[in-house]
């Protein structure tokens, strides 16, 4: 038994024709000296903390990034596609594409589970 809303579930095809896009209303990235980024963003607080502690306003939550986070960041921009993502973070960082492509589906899935980017895609399962 599932509870909430069920994820639809994407071919290979639709997720790489997908662009992401960010969240957060205001996302703040700090460069760091390793050549990684510190960002903070603002979230809501669950349901729950609403109504139990009254906190109404976004919580402040800082998450860390590599250079190779800060690129696929920046390039969440909702117009570059995440196969176009892929193929620029190989030339970029010297990887082959299947590295790139496993590294960035994970990364891109991490950040959309913790609410920093979203996917659009079309009802035909092409972006655009």
């Amino acid at each position: 038994m599932t509870f909430g809303r069920r994820k639809p579930q994407l071919s290979r095809e639709q997720a790489l024709a997908a662009r992401p896009l960010r969240l957060p209303a205001e996302p703040k990235l700090e460069p760091l000296p390793d050549g990684g980024a510190r960002l903070t963003v603002r979230v809501a607080p669950p349901r729950w903390s609403r109504w139990l502690l009254r906190v109404s306003q976004g919580i402040p939550r800082t998450f860390e990034f590599d250079a190779v986070g800060v690129f696929v960041w920046e390039s969440c921009d909702g117009r570059t596609t995440v196969e176009r993502l892929i193929r620029s973070l190989s030339d970029e960082f010297k990887l082959n594409l299947r590295e790139a492509e496993v590294s960035t589906l994970r990364f891109l899935q991490t950040l959309a589970s913790r609410g920093l980017i979203g996917l659009e895609v079309d009802r035909k399962g092409e972006a655009g």
